[in-house]
């Protein structure tokens, strides 16, 4: 799905480039379906990267398109990266991603809308910003150390006080 959105984006923005990071059995075939494509001298196969930040640091727009997702941390760092993402509408994507503010949401196998909003994401950079600025704030709010713990200490406080009452 990537690489077929990735082969309508770089029409649409020619100096656009592809890193893809991760490892597995279907690397090969991806490298070959690049090849089919015409895209491959503009897409990067990373293999397992040990450096996320540097990988942020120089993205623009960031891409999660899974089949089946339980909660991604992905997109939990492309966010705190201030980042806006694309992903698709699986799993626990919903709960990280705001549609429309923080990103966009996209049916899963449909790469036309994959590279529509990607596109969109590349050619209005304030708009990007903005949505990973909201996705930044997001994070902080939602899913930092400080919040997970923040909640854990009123789920004690409340259970506590119901065995109290008890």
């Amino acid at each position: 799905m990537f690489l077929k959105a990735a082969q309508s984006i770089s029409a649409e923005v020619p100096e656009v480039e592809f890193l893809l990071a991760g490892e597995g059995e279907l690397t090969e075939s991806l490298k070959q379906l690049a090849e089919e494509l015409g895209i491959a001298g503009k897409t990067h196969f990373l293999g397992r990267c040990e450096r996320v930040a540097d990988l942020l640091n120089v993205s623009s727009v960031c891409v999660l398109n899974s089949k089946a997702e339980g909660f991604s941390n992905s997109i939990i760092e492309y966010m705190a990266a201030s980042r806006p993402v694309v992903a698709t509408d699986v799993g626990g994507a919903r709960e990280a991603v705001l549609e429309g503010q923080t990103g966009y949401l996209v049916k899963s196998g449909d790469a036309n809308e994959l590279a529509a909003r990607v596109v969109e994401l590349l050619k209005d950079s304030d708009k990007a910003a903005q949505f990973g600025v909201q996705g930044r704030a997001l994070v902080e709010e939602k899913f930092s150390t400080a919040a997970q713990l923040h909640r854990a200490e009123e789920l004690y406080t409340k259970l506590l006080t119901q065995r109290k009452s008890n």
